[in-house]
C-alpha cells in the first residue's frame, strides 16, 4: 500500500504558494484539513485536493492566481488544451459512460499512458467524492495523479448536451467535464487552479456550451488568456 504523503505548514505553503502565516490561519479556522501534533500541524496531501474541489467555484481569484504563478515561465491555459482532446457531442448518458469517454479521447490524442489504470483511477477518485462542482460542470481527474499514466500536462474537454446525472452538489446535471492530466498532485493542482480561473470569468460556461466547434473554443480559450487569466504577464 502506497504510504501518504504528510507536509509540514512549511511545505504546504510552498506546495501551494500561499505565505506560510496564511495556511496557519486557514488550518487554524478549519478552512484547510490538517491535524495538530503537539505544537506543529500536519498535512495529507491527498486531502488538499478534495478540499480543492469542494470550494473551487467561491475561491477568491487572488488565491488562484498564487497557486498558478510559479518561478518558472506560465503556460497559458490554452496551451494546455488541444482540438484532439476535445469532444463538444458525447453520447454518454451515465458517469461510468463520461470517465470512458474522456479517456478514450486522451488516448487517442496522445497523452494517455494506461487507458485501463486511468480509468480505474477516475471511478475511485469519484467513489471518494464527486468531481462535480455545479452549474453545470466536472472536473474528473485520477485519485492518484503519476507520471505513468499521462504522457504530458493537459486537459481533455467534453460536453453533453443533454447533461448527465454526476451527483452534483447543486442537484443539477454535469454538460461541461474538464479532465486534468498531471504527472503529480503538485501539477494537478495547478491544473485545477487554472480551470477554476477560467470558470470564474462570467458567462465561460455559456460560451462553451453554445460553442459550435472545436475551433471557435480554442479562440476563445486564447481570448481569455489574454483579456482575464494572465493580467500580471501584461503588465496590468
Amino acid at each position: 500500500m502506497k504510504r501518504e504523503r504528510v507536509l509540514t505548514t512549511k511545505e504546504l505553503a510552498d506546495y501551494m504558494k500561499l505565505n506560510e502565516k496564511t495556511i496557519l490561519k486557514m488550518a487554524q479556522k478549519g478552512e484547510i484539513p490538517g491535524v495538530k501534533v503537539g505544537s506543529r500541524w500536519r498535512f495529507h496531501l491527498e486531502a488538499i485536493d478534495p478540499y480543492l474541489q469542494k470550494d473551487i467555484m467561491e475561491t477568491p481569484e487572488d488565491e488562484l492566481d498564487n497557486i498558478i504563478r510559479t518561478t518558472n515561465q506560465i503556460i497559458p491555459l490554452s496551451r494546455l488544451f488541444d482540438a484532439a482532446l476535445i469532444d463538444l457531442d458525447i453520447p454518454a448518458t451515465g458517469k461510468k459512460g463520461v470517465l470512458s469517454s474522456l479517456v478514450e479521447l486522451g488516448y487517442r490524442g496522445g497523452i494517455v499512458e494506461k487507458k485501463e489504470l486511468l480509468l480505474q483511477q477516475l471511478e475511485s477518485r469519484e467513489k471518494m467524492l464527486s468531481t462535480a462542482v455545479g452549474k453545470g460542470v466536472a472536473i474528473p481527474h485520477p485519485r492518484d495523479p503519476r507520471p505513468d499514466i499521462f504522457k504530458k500536462p493537459n486537459i481533455v474537454l467534453v460536453r453533453s448536451k443533454k447533461g448527465v446525472n454526476f451527483s452534483a452538489p447543486d442537484g443539477e446535471k454535469v454538460h461541461l467535464f474538464f479532465m486534468t492530466c498531471a504527472p503529480n498532485m503538485v501539477v494537478h493542482l495547478r491544473l485545477l487552479a487554472k480551470i477554476s480561473r477560467l470558470l470564474h470569468v462570467k458567462g465561460t460556461a455559456e460560451k462553451l456550451m453554445k460553442a459550435s466547434d472545436k475551433e471557435e473554443v480554442m479562440r476563445m480559450l486564447m481570448e481569455m488568456d489574454r483579456e482575464h487569466l494572465f493580467p500580471w504577464s501584461n503588465g496590468k
